[in-house]
């Protein structure tokens, strides 16, 4: 039998243990969210010389930090990634393309797989250049895998809209024309209709509302509203595009209007005509045999068309010229082989011819290249124009260095989408999103290099090629 003693020594004992805190069971540390690329020789963007064996850091959907291994120090924990002897540029932009056609099924399923695609081959954004962004930007947000969509809103004058039935007299015999318009609603497209007596800042109010994130005048403009809109647009924050093609406002009256790019550079032949030439001028027909009439490789040296470019480059205005679409336009025709060709035959051989030639003009000047490829969302992958065409175009036909064709891509392409999306895309610096490209290729010794893509991040998630085609996500 124990002693009092003893009994009250032990229960003293179980007091003070059970007074004493529970022990601390170690939890390992939480790994650190940051993703380091390491290895790769990084092309940023911004203009600075590649970087040998980089590091890129990367946490959540932004870059934290890019450059050699002394300006980044890898946080322990991080998740590396292995690039030695691959080359990292920013996601691509490709700034003109067009995805809802409504008509040809790009709204659907087909939609979806052609933005797979488009992120397949290095594509991280686009910028929509004719649509309905009210209509197209829901169907794109529910989509696990595709670019970033940026889209703007066209807008036309009345008589694109209200322009009646017409004969046209051809050497083919009277071709009866429809306002433009018609055609542009059956493939889900709306335009926004401007008069003189609409009030712009109420224009930009509903394009903004609707998701656009900027103007593109399509036709039936004058100068004077060129103006009225890209001033507005400019107060609300929004860049303010068009065709080369407005007519009646010629690209010289859109770049001294404050126009912020020009796209298609074989509607330059405007220039050519007289402004009451070109107020006769209403649909794509009338465009296409004016421009065969008068395109030549000699007019695009003429010097309206010079002192058009002469302007754009002292102002800053953007050129697109999409030189891929035509190109495309022209196989087309030549594997029909027709004997007599159609206006559209006609048109696209000329455009071709003179857009490369007042593409070759614009970069002597020094005007600002955007590069956008015209690409559609429908018919066989062969058809379609695509930004690896557009810049090997210019590469090798308009004589830019590949790092030139990368930076109309990449910084130039951002610049030109401009606002906030524009600020935010483009390069590789920090607080960028993360949207790179990681190559098993060299693209400034070679710009087919782009082709050679082994995985591509979107927003800090990595995509591969193979996957992306065949609809299976990388987990």
């Amino acid at each position: 039998m124990k002693s009092p003693a003893l009994l009250a020594a032990m229960l003293g004992i179980a007091i003070a243990a059970c007074g004493r805190p529970a022990p601390q069971v170690a939890h390992p540390p939480a790994p650190n969210p940051t993703t380091a690329i390491v290895g790769a020789s990084l092309w940023d963007g911004t203009g600075r010389a590649p970087v040998a064996n980089a590091v890129t850091l990367v946490q959540g959907d932004r870059i934290l930090c890019a450059g050699g291994t002394g300006e980044c120090l890898i946080p322990r924990g991080a998740r590396v990634i292995e690039a030695s002897g691959r080359y990292l540029i920013p996601g691509l932009i490709d700034s003109h393309v067009h995805l809802l056609f409504l008509s040809n099924g790009s709204a659907g399923e087909q939609l979806a797989l052609d933005l797979r695609d488009l992120l397949a081959q290095g594509v991280t954004t686009v910028r929509d250049m004719g649509g309905n962004p009210a209509e197209l930007l829901p169907r794109v947000q529910t989509m696990t895998a595709a670019p970033r969509v940026y889209a703007m809103q066209l807008v036309a004058g009345r008589r694109f809209f209200f322009n009646g039935l017409r004969g046209v007299a051809t050497s083919r015999g009277t071709i009866y024309r429809q306002p433009p318009a018609l055609t542009m609603q059956r493939m889900g497209w709306t335009p926004m209709l401007y008069t003189p007596g609409t009030d712009p800042d109420s224009l930009v109010a509903e394009a903004r509302s609707a998701g656009a994130t900027g103007l593109k005048l399509y036709a039936q403009l004058d100068s004077t509203s060129v103006h009225r809109l890209v001033a507005a647009a400019r107060r609300a924050g929004m860049p303010g595009w068009g065709h080369a093609w407005v007519q009646p406002a010629s690209v010289m009256e859109q770049s001294v209007g404050g126009q912020d790019g020009v796209v298609h550079a074989a509607g330059l032949a405007g220039e050519l005509y007289a402004a009451e030439d070109r107020e006769r001028l209403v649909n794509d027909g009338d465009l296409q045999a004016a421009t065969a009439l008068v395109g030549t490789v000699a007019s695009a040296h003429d010097p309206r068309v010079l002192a058009a470019l002469d302007s754009m480059a002292s102002r800053g205005t953007f050129f697109e010229p999409t030189l891929d679409a035509t190109r495309h336009s022209v196989d087309h025709y030549n594997a029909q082989g027709r004997r007599r060709p159609s206006v559209q035959e006609e048109y696209v051989r000329v455009a071709s011819s003179f857009g490369m030639e007042v593409t070759r003009e614009a970069v002597a000047r020094g005007v600002r290249i955007s590069a956008g490829s015209d690409h559609v969302a429908y018919g066989a992958g062969r058809d379609r124009a695509t930004l690896f065409g557009e810049l090997q175009l210019l590469v090798d036909s308009i004589a830019l260095s590949p790092t030139a064709a990368l930076l109309a891509a990449t910084r130039d392409a951002a610049a030109a989408i401009g606002g906030e999306s524009g600020a935010r895309i483009g390069t590789i610096e920090t607080g960028r999103y993360a949207d790179l490209v990681l190559l098993s290729k060299n693209p400034l010794e070679n710009i087919a290099n782009l082709e050679a893509v082994e995985w591509v991040m979107l927003g800090g998630r990595v995509w591969r090629p193979g996957q992306l085609r065949s609809g299976i996500a990388l987990r």
